[in-house]
């Protein structure tokens, strides 16, 4: 049996979607990987093209010419793996992996659908921690998300632009934004739209102001988005005319409260304390 001590675990999917959950494994792979050169990505159930999928994104966005990070992001089977401690971030691994870790610990960043036993590792059956951030997660601990900032790639030329976000609002969202642009009138144009199959290149580049707009179609859990676009200091407009108290109220809200304070990733974080 495949022994690793330290790992961030990551189910894939067959298609590579570009999510929060994605950024969320590499990022904390990254930062653990900086102070512990054995720690692991482990992809479950991934190709080598979604591997490669993995190096691109890594490279488009991070400043990583210091270490050498592709050794460690590798395959596993998980019937024939032992963990010593293991870092999952997001709700479906827990789903495609229940029943199949076989681990001394493993830590969760608590996400969506903690009160499905289907989403949970059961506290009976593995040493397991939470960690949430909202008021709806299911937590041991109590957490702050973090980013990878001391890593980002300063931005080159930013082109003047609008990137609109409307969860599981795909249908109508051309509609959506000639809606908006008559509404907020202040929105420059072009409109770019999120995309999680095909993903801008240099995305950050691309636009000057960021739009989430809550079709109430979709809880979002825990959307990251705010925090990148207030660290490339782009303009973001709430719209949630719903009043859904999901992850991006709570999210946008502690943006305009207390900005960034303690959302950098490194060693002082709790959970990489305890991959490294």
């Amino acid at each position: 049996m495949r022994y690793i001590k330290n790992a961030i675990l990551f189910y894939a999917t067959d298609t590579f979607r570009l999510t929060g959950s994605t950024i969320n494994a590499i990022e904390y792979y990254l930062a653990a990987y900086e102070y512990n050169k054995d720690v692991k990505l482990v992809l479950s159930n991934a190709s080598m093209s979604f591997r490669r999928k993995i190096w691109e994104l890594i490279e488009d966005r991070y400043k990583m010419d210091d270490y050498d990070w592709m050794k460690n992001i590798t395959f596993a089977s998980l019937p024939y793996t032992k963990f010593g401690t293991a870092l999952v971030v997001d709700y479906m691994t827990i789903y495609k992996t229940r029943g199949l870790v076989n681990a001394d610990k493993i830590l969760v960043i608590s996400e969506k659908y903690t009160d499905n036993p289907e989403y949970f590792y059961s506290k009976d059956l593995y040493n397991v921690e939470y960690y949430g951030e909202m008021p709806f997660h299911y937590k041991d601990h109590d957490y702050r998300m973090k980013c990878l900032f001391n890593r980002y790639k300063p931005l080159k030329e930013v082109k003047t632009g609008t990137y609109l976000n409307s969860p599981r609002n795909d249908n109508n969202i051309y509609n959506l934004s000639r809606e908006l642009g008559k509404e907020y009138i202040h929105l420059p144009m072009p409109f770019i739209y999120k995309s999680k199959t095909k993903p801008e290149e240099n995305l950050f580049e691309k636009f000057t102001d960021y739009v989430y707009y809550h079709a109430n179609k979709w809880f979002d859990p825990h959307p990251r988005l705010f925090l990148e676009c207030a660290f490339y200091e782009k303009s973001i407009t709430y719209i949630n005319q719903h009043e859904m108290k999901d992850g991006s109220w709570y999210r946008y809200n502690d943006i305009q409260k207390n900005g960034l304070h303690r959302r950098t990733l490194d060693a002082t974080d709790e959970i990489i304390a305890q991959l490294i």
